[in-house]
């Protein structure tokens, strides 16, 4: 137990976990960037939204992908981004669930908008949102000193 809390509290560990979160936040934000159309599709497939909501949801989340990423890469206010990030990977979780319990299938639009009848593993999404989330909690709760930060404060 004790060695967990030394490698929580390790800079290093938040290093990786910031740097993780920003490339998979950065990598996820261009295609839907470049597509906000078939984006917007993706997101209307989860049917949880009210058609008018849709297409700003579309149009906005990705530059909000862009943004905590580039903070948490960055390490501008990288407290803030990982509450962010932390924040957007509950949604994230609670829409899965959500289908999953309804028995829908989705495609979940995360890394590419352009695979047309896509159909992911609502299951593996879950686990892998979880992951995510974890390393945000780890990069948002971190009190030790930052590595590679060019703003460190709020």
């Amino acid at each position: 137990m004790e060695k967990a809390r030394r490698l929580f509290k390790h800079p290093l560990t938040e290093l990786i976990a910031r740097t993780v979160l920003a490339a998979v936040f950065l990598y996820a934000c261009v295609h839907k960037i470049l597509h906000p159309a078939d984006f917007a599709k993706i997101i209307y497939g989860y049917k949880i939204l009210p058609g008018w909501a849709v297409n700003p949801v579309a149009i906005v989340m990705p530059w909000f992908e862009l943004a905590t990423g580039l903070s948490l890469l960055l390490g501008v206010y990288p407290r803030a981004g990982a509450f962010l990030v932390s924040g957007m990977l509950l949604v994230f979780i609670l829409a899965i669930t959500f289908n999953l319990i309804r028995g829908l299938e989705f495609d979940c639009g995360c890394f590419t908008v352009s695979k047309t009848g896509h159909v992911s593993d609502a299951r593996e999404l879950l686990v892998r949102d979880v992951l995510y989330l974890l390393a945000g909690l780890q990069v948002l709760l971190f009190s030790g000193q930052r590595k590679l930060c060019l703003k460190q404060t709020a």
